[in-house]
């Protein structure tokens, strides 16, 4: 019975807006989830992609803040039970030709290294996860993907919330080798 539980997609309930970078993580195979990241599971499998994509992009993150307790600074926890309340993208609706990109982009993106959420301003591994969703998968303008577009605002806008940035005074940069380090900053 446990094992109907198993699925690849699973949600961040303890996220932490200062450190982490991943609402939803996919593992390589099905897997049991735990307290801090339980298990969402759909009929159809094929469904995790797209789920997984929405939930890591900004607007995902948008929904993931404004439904969150934010009682901890930099920190925003979801019960369990409320996880289903949170605003997603209803993937269901999405056509088999949508799923196929969603995975296509899903695979694309695991190379990818994201910065944690309070650096989403600088992400840019974030804004192509924002233009594969909005514009490859769900087929919507690319203006809004352009630079100093509505993401790109939305974006900036994420980052200088205090709840998410909780007055962090370093930064996470990647090297061109890949090389993480952490840096010194004034945030005002």
């Amino acid at each position: 019975m446990r094992w109907a539980t198993a699925a690849r997609a699973h949600y961040n309930r303890d996220l932490r807006f200062t450190s982490q970078s991943l609402i939803v993580a996919m593992t390589p195979v099905r897997a049991i989830g735990g307290r801090a990241w339980p298990s969402v599971v759909f009929e159809n499998a094929d469904h995790e992609y797209a789920f997984a994509l929405w939930c890591n992009s900004t607007l995902g993150l948008l929904c993931h803040w404004w439904m969150s307790n934010k009682t901890q600074e930099g920190r925003g926890t979801t019960p369990v039970t409320s996880i289903p309340a949170i605003p997603t993208l209803d993937v269901r609706t999405l056509s088999d030709a949508q799923h196929v990109e969603a995975r296509r982009a899903f695979e694309l993106l695991s190379e990818h290294r994201f910065l944690p959420f309070d650096q989403i301003d600088e992400d840019e591994a974030r804004a192509e996860l924002d233009r594969c969703l909005l514009v490859n998968v769900l087929g919507l303008d690319s203006a809004l993907c352009e630079s100093g577009g509505p993401m790109d605002r939305l974006r900036r806008k994420l980052a200088t919330e205090p709840q998410i940035h909780a007055n962090k005074r370093t930064r996470l940069v990647f090297s061109p080798d890949g090389e993480a380090s952490i840096r010194r900053t004034d945030r005002s």
